[in-house]
């Protein structure tokens, strides 16, 4: 039996909770794998199974003592020491995991002396902005570095050049979930204006995510006869700790909840929604559309795709890849950077409000014909990336190093 560590989001609703479901739901399927994942942002009280083979430890409710560290990072390393596991495949940013380096040598050194098995090491993780040389001293340990797309590899190469370091540098992308697809003669119950234009976005409400420009933007275009019936949902708590206030904006715009801008009921982050009702809610929309400032991929963004709805998005970071150069979606070209307080001082990129209004414009304003033709070549584009596909990729370096 081959022991693996998964280490990472699990069975929450992150979008790293979202990879870590289909990856290890398709490891699972090798009968000769065992994977205990040390659940972060996991809020169950107790380890349980969700397969046979698959033994999930909730970290927060699992730690150490003392261990206050928000991604259980200690407790990791002591399960590692204290455990017999063939490779730990960790699912973080990078400058995560690189606070680990020297311990993880450390770990692997101390149970090399005292002849127990050695482990081997897999790293996945995203690129959002333009990273740090310092952040990347962890690739030199690692047996296999993975980042999501090819901006990712192409920043570190930017700083490491084709080292060593880098050339051991894979890619392998995110997928999309099969649950999201066009649902026939759907009505939706989300928009109370039957002959409303409604756009939506779904993404937390956090800093990163920029729903404030979203909604400047949104109540501009409102201001306008023509689009005055348009509404906005946004799939989220507008009182997220760590987004702004969404009600107290609203009301600083003119917006009127339930009128011109629509949130869930009873919305919990920590909870979620199942995928079946994410797809209702993609398939309620007009136009998906969103102003984030920085993704590692933008899962979002593809499940609309299979959807078939029409999606707005700006050109940077992953998102200029995910989306075929833009080809696929209405473009949101202008943006200029900044930094955010709380964020590591990673360099973000706004999206120009007056662009966002031209796109939104665009979508409302486009005929059928060329609608129905964006959103076939978008889904076409999205339909390429398959989990199964993508795991297997995973599964072929897992078994390079563990046999």
């Amino acid at each position: 039996m081959k022991n693996i560590l998964f280490y990472g989001d699990y069975d929450c609703t992150t979008g790293f909770g979202n990879v870590s479901k289909e990856l290890v739901n398709e490891f699972s399927k090798e009968k000769d794998f065992f994977i205990t994942v040390f659940a972060t942002n996991n809020h169950a009280k107790e380890p349980y199974n969700t397969a046979e083979n698959i033994y999930a430890i909730p970290a927060l409710s699992t730690r150490e003592k003392g261990d206050t560290d928000l991604y259980s990072r200690k407790s990791l390393l002591k399960l590692l020491y204290n455990g017999s596991y063939s490779i730990v495949f960790c699912l973080n940013d990078i400058e995560v995991i690189n606070q680990l380096d020297e311990h993880l040598r450390y770990v692997k050194n101390l149970r090399k002396k005292e002849n127990k098995k050695s482990f081997k090491s897999l790293l996945y993780f995203p690129i959002d902005s333009e990273v740090r040389k310092q952040d990347l001293k962890v690739l030199s340990f690692l047996d296999e570095a993975v980042t999501y797309t090819d901006y990712g590899k192409s920043e570190v190469k930017r700083l490491i050049g084709t080292s060593a370091s880098y050339k051991k540098l894979k890619v392998i992308p995110h997928a999309v979930s099969e649950n999201y697809h066009k649902i026939k003669d759907f009505k939706s119950k989300l928009n109370n204006n039957k002959d409303s234009f409604l756009f939506g976005s779904i993404n937390r409400n956090s800093v990163r995510k920029d729903y404030g420009t979203l909604l400047i933007a949104f109540s501009e275009l409102k201001k306008q006869d023509d689009y005055k019936n348009c509404q906005l949902y946004l799939h989220c708590n507008p009182l997220d700790p760590f987004g702004i206030n969404l009600y107290r904006l609203s009301q600083r715009l003119g917006l009127e909840v339930d009128k011109d801008i629509i949130f869930p009921e009873d919305f919990n982050e920590n909870k979620g929604i199942s995928e079946s009702e994410l797809n209702n809610i993609y398939n309620s929309f007009d136009c998906f559309i969103t102003t984030t400032t920085a993704e590692g991929w933008g899962l979002t963004v593809h499940e609309a795709m299979m959807c078939e709805t029409l999606v707005i998005c700006p050109l940077h970071t992953s998102l200029t890849e995910v989306t075929n150069n833009g080809k696929v979606v209405l473009p949101i070209k202008k943006t200029s950077t900044t930094v955010y307080k709380d964020d590591l001082e990673k360099i973000r990129y706004k999206s120009d409000t007056n662009s966002v209004i031209d796109s939104m414009k665009l979508a409302f304003n486009m005929n059928s014909s060329d609608k129905a033709q964006k959103i076939l070549e978008a889904k076409k584009f999205a339909s390429k990336f398959k989990w199964k596909k993508t795991a297997e990729m995973f599964k072929k370096l897992i078994r390079k190093q563990i046999g």
